[in-house]
């Protein structure tokens, strides 16, 4: 049945294969392909047959992965060749057929050879530069080609008889960082290698498929660990400094990593705020789990415990009570538990996917958060800790499961009063109070940063200026001039810390819970994700186009598949693989423009200065700090203001989607006409004992999560549902808003947005905080419409590869 495809005409042939044959450039380096297509040595070929099946075989397979009856392929022109999915003894004649469809070799060269070079007029999903003049594969299948025309003497000139293995399509390291993937099972004294995203310098990857613009700067002495046993020590520091959970050294909210803390406040105060936050007659038996709940922060994994009323801490290690991942016990340095209570960072970096039950490591995760809603959580606090209400009467977040931590407005108080720099502080401060606010922001995801040469989402900081990163532990309260002691406990820091954090993994698809992976569709995905070029001439695609590239999705996010992470087509070295370091201009994205506004040119002089920006650390010959602002010209020079492309490790597990965190699914990521204006989460049901009487937050189990779609359940409301009528949107002719004027008012001063804020006190006004708003400043779900080309099949695809990273 499978000849019967071939009988349609040259002309049908032709489109067929113009769209359908694909392959790997895999040029060879010190014996094994780049392509990952290693050669096996069998001695000479002793037939046309056996020369197809050693050495062109092979680089057909990528036909295969979309050129069956389920196959994206199967569309008009596609589907005039379908391989079998279980015989492939087809292949040869199928080949023979189609060449001489085609007419042979009459015009001097095939078709099939134009089409895998790019040098044909047609595009073709799979890739246009697949085999490139002059490599092997270009070789091999030209003397196949050559052997259809002329048997006799046609393998004169095919060297020995190796045959070809292909790296497979399938594969990922899942983030985290390769440091910690090559020191695994290595003995203590092992060399560590160079960190590779050194390599991200001007010149990387010039003409490949993967751009890359976001560079690599060193920011300080000491980031290499020397030895894997120096990496490990590091990595199990940084898990105080960071995630904190009662560990002895814990970092703590601006306290360092000591155990007496302005901000500190005793574990009976905890213990009384349910009469405060629920409607029930008494302490509940659940309390630990419904603050988990009210605050949206899970029950850390680990021992972090807290001791209930009438506990000695230090006679039930620590105490009975478990506490949210943002918060910990204070300890004395020989291990003993203070009973004061602290927050940390996970406030904002502590997140939950599931339980551990469904998979070791889901429930509680390290480095997500799209649950917390910490103005809440600081209201509550501030009523028990008089220390804490200044942050309370701050806004910073508007909706549940966001934040607004890189206001910059509020961050140039932590150095304000700095003896060092203490006049231009002041007046530099006062020079940014009427510039915009960043506004709404999804906190990125800790396991992809050993992936990234930049961070924040406009890539404003290189990733080695980790002083920022402890930030929130800054032990500068009460404020003080004299910070020499507060900044060297950051520098004596930084490191442990960023190792813990570049160490973390994503987590991997559930497959018991959510699915199993389809294997051959996510084989599909992975060669669109990596080789279809979203601005062919034939998609008409309206957006703008990146410079360079190969128009597909790798180009921004990076190369994860084994066989294009080994291709030099799209890679320099494959130690670059999973490596996103591409900012996108704003022109092509066109995502939400507040948080790129918001680091204006005010903002960018005033950081100039900045210790956290690196003010008093190296310049370059323009005067500006190499690891400083790199919104600054005099450092990004002509480069575009934009957004920087994140890994794609575990990115089914870090919803909702783009910086702001406006779009619920991977699938409305590439489909935007799916998108909602108004939506919100769905929430964890309540005890039926005590409903209505206690607040619950987003449900992170696995059977709140859309499988189909990537991304949690969601309802869609209407305009005004919810809320005040012309509040968040207006349906008559006018459309105006009083969110109009709202945001006139923070795009001309940042710190508005963070003080125009109503305490949040009732249950309502904490529902009405799960509504996602699109209409709201900068929070548009705008953007990413180059995917409006895709198919719906195409899209399937490759949301079943993303499953696989």
């Amino acid at each position: 049945m499978w000849h019967k495809i071939i009988q349609y005409g040259v002309t049908g042939m032709a489109a067929l294969l113009l769209s359908a044959c694909a392959g790997d450039y895999d040029g060879s380096v010190g014996g094994q392909s780049a392509s990952g297509s290693v050669p096996q040595s069998s001695g000479s070929f002793s037939s046309p047959e056996d020369f197809f099946a050693k050495r062109v075989q092979p680089r057909l397979s990528i036909c295969r992965t979309c050129h069956v009856p389920t196959g994206v392929a199967n569309v008009e022109d596609g589907k005039l060749l379908m391989f079998n999915p279980s015989d492939r003894s087809e292949d040869y004649p199928l080949l023979l057929t189609a060449w001489e469809a085609l007419g042979g070799n009459a015009q001097g060269e095939s078709r099939i050879l134009l089409m895998a070079s790019g040098r044909d007029a047609r595009t073709h999903s799979g890739g246009d530069t697949l085999w490139p003049v002059g490599s092997p594969a270009y070789q091999d299948v030209k003397t196949m080609l050559g052997c259809f025309e002329s048997p006799q003497g046609c393998l004169n000139n095919a060297g020995g008889g190796e045959a070809v293995v292909e790296k497979a399509l399938l594969g990922s390291r899942y983030g985290g960082h390769y440091w910690f993937d090559y020191c695994e099972g290595q003995p203590d004294d092992t060399p560590v290698p160079e960190d590779p995203r050194h390599r991200v310098v001007p010149g990387v990857n010039q003409g490949k498929a993967v751009l890359m613009n976001a560079w690599w700067q060193t920011c300080q002495e000491g980031g290499h660990p020397g030895t894997c046993g120096e990496l490990r020590a590091r990595q199990k520091r940084g898990f105080a400094l960071i995630a904190s959970d009662g560990e002895i050294g814990a970092g703590n909210f601006f306290a360092g990593s000591s155990n007496d803390s302005t901000f500190a406040f005793g574990a009976e105060k905890y213990n009384d705020l349910w009469k405060r936050v629920t409607d029930l007659p008494q302490r509940p038996d659940n309390f630990d789990e419904l603050m988990a709940q009210r605050w949206g922060m899970p029950l850390s994994k680990t021992h972090n415990p807290y001791p209930l009323p009438g506990e000695d801490p230090n006679l039930t290690d620590g105490g009975s009570g478990q506490l949210p991942m943002g918060l910990t016990q204070l300890r004395e340095a020989d291990g003993r538990w203070t009973g004061k209570l602290n927050v940390t960072c996970s406030i904002c970096h502590g997140g939950g996917v599931g339980s551990i039950e469904d998979a070791p490591d889901l429930g509680p995760v390290y480095g997500t958060n799209s649950l917390s809603d910490i103005t809440l959580m600081f209201t509550d606090l501030g009523m028990i800790a008089p220390q804490q209400s200044a942050l309370a009467l701050i806004s910073q977040n508007k909706v549940r499961g966001t934040g607004n931590i890189t206001n910059f407005q509020l961050f140039g108080t932590l150095t304000l009063l700095d003896r060092d720099n203490l006049l231009r502080n002041i007046l530099g401060y006062a020079s940014i109070q009427t510039q915009p606010s960043t506004g709404t922001e999804d906190p990125p995801v800790y396991w992809n940063m050993g992936s990234r040469s930049g961070k924040f989402y406009d890539g404003g900081e290189v990733m080695d200026a980790k002083r920022i990163a402890l930030s929130f532990h800054f032990p500068n309260t009460p404020f003080h001039p004299d910070m020499d002691a507060d900044k060297q406990w950051i520098l004596d820091s930084i490191h442990d810390a960023d190792a813990w954090m570049i160490g973390l993994k994503a987590p991997r698809w559930p497959e018991h819970k959510l699915g199993q992976i389809d294997v051959a569709l996510a084989e599909q995905g992975a060669v669109l994700f990596h080789a279809k070029d979203l601005w062919a001439k034939e998609l008409n695609n309206p957006e703008p186009r990146p410079e360079g590239g190969n128009g597909s999705c790798a180009s921004c996010h990076g190369a994860y598949s084994p066989r294009y992470v080994h291709d030099p087509a799209y890679l320099d070295t494959p130690l670059l693989e999973g490596i996103a370091s591409y900012i996108t201009p704003l022109e092509i994205i066109k995502t939400d423009p507040r948080r790129i506004e918001g680091n204006s040119m005010a903002v960018v002089r005033f950081s100039r200065s900045n210790w956290f920006a690196y003010g008093d650390a190296e310049k370059n010959a323009n005067g500006a700090p190499l690891c400083g602002n790199q919104a600054d010209p005099l450092i990004r020079g002509d480069r575009a203001l934009g957004y920087l492309a994140p890994p794609m490790y575990g990115v089914w597990a870090s919803a909702p989607y783009l910086h702001n965190g406006s779009v619920p699914t991977i699938w409305q990521v590439l489909k935007p006409q799916d998108r909602p204006a108004i939506w919100q989460r769905h929430s964890m049901p309540a005890r039926a004992d005590q409903e209505g009487k206690v607040v619950m937050g987003f449900d992170y189990r696995l059977e709140a999560y859309d499988a189909e779609q990537l991304g949690w359940k969601y309802d869609t409301l209407s305009c005004g549902t919810g809320s005040m009528p012309f509040y968040d949107c207006n349906q008559s002719d006018s459309g105006l808003t009083l969110q109009d004027a709202l945001g006139l008012a923070w795009a001309n001063g940042g710190l508005a947005w963070n003080l125009l804020n109503l305490p949040v006190l009732t249950p309502a006004q904490i529902e009405a905080r799960k509504v996602y708003n699109t209409f709201y400043y900068s929070q548009s779900n705008a953007g990413h419409a180059f995917t409006s080309v895709l198919t719906d099949d195409e899209r399937r695809a490759l949301i079943e590869y993303l499953k696989t990273l």
